[in-house]
C-alpha cells in the first residue's frame, strides 16, 4: 500500500496523479487537519507530528510513503529517512530545476509557505540550479489556510503579487501542494504569459518507480 501524508487537502493533486499511473493500487491518504498547517510550525514539532503519522501509515501496511507537502519535505525528509530506513519515503520539493531551464528573463518567483521559503533545503536547490537567475522567494502565511477552507484566494494572491508584478518574472514555482489546487486562479492573476510549474507529476512518476521496484523484489506490496 502507498501512504500519502499532508496537513489537509493539498496532497490530493499528487494522489490524483499517482492513481493515474498506478490504477488499482491501494492508497491511504492521511489529511492531518488537526495539525494544519505544517508550513508555519517549528521544525522540531513538525518532525514529531510527521513521525507519528508515518508510524500510523506503517501500521496500516504502507511501505511507500509520500510526504505530499513541501514544508514537511524540506524540513524533515532527511531526518525521517534516517529514522525509518526500511520505509521508502518520497518527498516533494519546489520544482526549481525545470524552472531554471525554462526561464528566459532569468527572473523567477517561488510561491511557498514561510517554512519552505526560509529553508536551507530550498536554498541548496536555488544555489545548484539557478545560476545567474534572480530569485524572488515569496512566502504566503495564510494562503494554504484559505485554500483548505475553500475560500476565495484572489485577494491574498493579488495583494502579494502586486509587489512583484513589475519584476520581469516569467516563471513561478508553486512550492506548496495546496497552491497547485488553485493553479487556474493563480494563472489568471499573474497573467497567461507567466509559466506556473509544480512537482505533482514528477512526484507521481517517482512513486511509480519506487513502488514497481519494490514489487519486483516481492516485498509484499498490494
Amino acid at each position: 500500500m502507498i501512504g500519502i501524508i499532508d496537513s489537509g487537502i493539498g496532497g490530493k493533486g499528487i494522489e490524483a496523479e499517482v492513481r493515474k499511473l498506478l490504477p488499482g493500487v491501494k492508497i491511504h491518504y492521511l489529511a492531518d487537519k488537526k495539525n494544519f498547517p505544517y508550513g508555519t510550525k517549528p521544525v522540531k514539532l513538525l518532525r514529531k507530528i510527521l513521525s507519528e503519522n508515518i508510524e500510523t501509515m506503517i501500521k496500516k501496511g504502507s511501505k511507500v510513503i509520500v510526504l505530499a507537502c513541501n514544508s514537511a519535505t524540506v524540513s524533515s525528509v532527511k531526518y525521517l529517512r534516517k529514522k525509518y530506513p526500511n520505509i521508502k519515503i518520497i518527498g516533494v520539493v519546489p520544482a526549481i530545476k525545470p524552472a531554471g531551464k525554462r526561464t528566459k528573463t532569468k527572473n523567477i518567483a517561488i510561491f511557498a509557505t514561510p517554512i519552505t521559503s526560509k529553508s536551507a533545503y530550498q536554498q541548496e536547490l536555488i544555489d545548484k540550479y539557478f545560476k545567474g537567475v534572480k530569485v524572488y522567494k515569496i512566502p504566503f502565511k495564510n494562503l494554504a489556510q484559505i485554500i483548505e477552507n475553500h475560500q476565495n484566494p484572489t485577494l491574498e494572491v493579488g495583494l502579494v503579487w502586486s509587489k512583484y508584478m513589475n519584476k520581469n518574472i516569467d516563471t513561478i514555482v508553486l512550492g506548496c501542494t495546496h497552491y497547485t489546487l488553485i493553479k487556474p486562479e493563480i494563472q489568471k492573476i499573474v497573467g497567461e504569459n507567466i509559466k506556473l510549474i509544480d512537482s505533482n507529476c514528477a512526484v507521481a512518476r517517482q512513486v511509480k518507480k519506487v513502488y514497481n521496484s519494490l514489487r519486483k523484489g516481492n516485498d509484499g506490496l498490494e
